[in-house]
């Protein structure tokens, strides 16, 4: 008896849906995509819990006739290829005919549809079950209702992850769609709440600032190049803006979302002067190729593609985008200091006249002399003798009498490094409490001199400062059980996919 047996339909969908369908973004994508190849100007798509409840995909396309409605079940049943020929020149998105049936082979689907001149038909599919197949009301375009994804497969329903992350995979999935397709208007709901909406006017850069914000919009270059075989343009972001990761590096091919190695190391190659290690821009370009240059037909999802002229593509990416970003100023180029120059710098002492401060003190301290050098700093040409003494003032017996009192005699003693430190470190009558003194004056527009009762206090004011603003927010702080509230209120403009991957404990801190 033979061992080798025809497999039954029913098992090789099974089979062929863990490799189209790996979770509930990848059927977002596959119905999207048979809505965009049959002409919709509008796709509605609704989602909750992350895809596993309920997916509806809704669009004003063509439409199927009920001979149509019941074939697109049918493995391989395809509208898009009918010969080896239209294998090498695919423009469609699908073309295989396995979609529908994978998607049907772990889930129930219902399907409602109607052309513009022909009545509505409705659909519903269960695994392992016939089609049910019955009239319903006519309205142009097609509707698909994809329930309880991978009922009938634990293994796969096990992995899939939460809510909020496969959440997050549909939206990733739908902007890639929408940012393809800026001539068609989409509109994503997760749990019967609008996460976006665009226009459908063809403008990418209105596609953009409709999923991303306004700040990447404003931050964009556009990039173009006209090629014979070949052309590509959309935009590249300012350096400014970089992320950790390379998803935001979006690249497609005849509006179809494609990851390409050489493509992507083109880009990055362009920005490497400009950006940290590690840090990757943001750019969306739409390569316009010939369709017999490129083989689509590599992978079921054709995510992966082959170009035949991806060496000369990604030279020409990289000399556009390196000729876009060299017209701007980087902004990772090393400044000089100006402080350094101005110690260079010669200076004239007219203009240190005008910079001069005068210290005053509200009470001359009667146990210090009066200065003899008082109003001659600044002056023009100042004699020697006259500023100072051409002789020392006083011998070295012969301190000043009234700060010879103040003075304690120091005996030299031998005195290690290591004596030092434990002097500086020791902790013994240290105290945070501060010394009475009084201020008498400034210098260098930095130090704060102060006298004590026995000794002087040179205070470097700018770190003085930063001590006391940092106590004021400790106590700030201290004063505040519940929450930790920012002394200023901070404004994020997020994305959809960065919303969604809030949970509700970073939510809440963020209220």
């Amino acid at each position: 008896m033979s061992r080798i047996m025809l497999m039954k339909p029913e098992l090789a969908n099974l089979i062929a849906a863990g490799e189209v369908i790996e979770r509930p973004s990848s059927v977002i994508k596959e119905l999207v995509e048979n809505s965009i190849d049959a002409g919709a100007k509008n796709i509605y798509i609704g989602v909750s819990h992350g895809g596993k409840g309920s997916i509806i995909v809704k669009d004003d396309g063509s439409g199927m006739d009920r001979e149509d409605a019941k074939n697109c079940f049918l493995r391989h049943a395809s509208s898009k290829v009918k010969s080896e020929y239209d294998l090498t020149r695919i423009r469609t998105l699908g073309f295989r005919g396995e979609a529908l049936p994978s998607i049907a082979a772990v889930s129930h689907v219902e399907l409602v549809t109607a052309t513009e001149e022909g009545a509505g038909t409705r659909v519903k599919s269960e695994p392992n079950a016939p089609l049910i197949i019955e009239d319903a009301p006519s309205r142009k375009g097609t509707i698909f209702e994809v329930k309880n994804l991978f009922f009938n497969t634990p293994a796969r329903l096990k992995y899939l992850k939460s809510d909020q992350v496969e959440t997050y995979s549909i939206i990733e999935t739908c902007e890639h769609l929408s940012l393809g397709f800026p001539g068609i208007s989409f509109s994503l709901f997760i749990d019967d709440k609008e996460i976006f909406r665009t226009s459908g006017r063809g403008d990418l850069l209105e596609c953009i600032q409709k999923i991303y914000g306004n700040q990447i919009a404003k931050s964009l270059y556009p990039v173009r190049f006209e090629g014979i075989a070949y052309s590509f343009s959309g935009f590249i972001a300012k350096p400014e803006i970089n992320y950790s990761k390379r998803k935001e590096m979006l690249t497609f091919l005849n509006h179809r979302a494609i990851y390409s190695y050489k493509l992507n190391k083109a880009i990055e190659s362009a920005y490497q002067d400009y950006l940290p290690v590690n840090r990757y821009p943001f750019v969306a370009i739409d390569f316009d190729i010939d369709s017999s240059l490129v083989d689509v037909n590599v992978h079921p999802t054709k995510k992966e593609v082959r170009i035949s002229l991806e060496d000369d593509i990604g030279r020409d990416l990289k000399e556009q985008i390196s000729l876009t970003l060299s017209q701007k100023k980087p902004i990772y180029q090393m400044a000089e200091d100006p402080k350094a120059n101005d110690m260079l710098t010669p200076f004239d002492v007219e203009d240190l006249k005008e910079e001069e401060r005068e210290v005053q003190n509200k009470e001359q301290d009667p146990l210090l002399p009066p200065s003899e050098n008082s109003g001659v700093l600044f002056q023009d040409s100042i004699p020697f003798e006259e500023g100072y003494e051409s002789k020392a003032m006083y011998s070295s017996n012969e301190t000043i009498p009234a700060v010879r009192e103040r003075v304690q005699q120091v005996p030299m003693v031998s005195y290690s490094p290591d004596d030092y430190y434990a002097s500086v470190f020791r902790n013994e009558g240290y105290s945070h409490k501060l010394p009475e003194m009084h201020p008498l004056g400034q210098v260098l527009d930095t130090y704060i001199i102060c006298e004590g009762d026995s000794c002087f206090y040179l205070i470097d004011q700018h770190a003085a400062e930063e001590r006391i603003n940092f106590e004021k927010t400790e106590c700030l702080f201290a004063q505040i059980k519940s929450r930790d509230v920012p002394l200023f209120p901070l404004t994020l403009e997020l994305t959809p996919k960065e919303r969604e991957n809030l949970d509700e404990e970073h939510l809440h801190t963020l209220e």
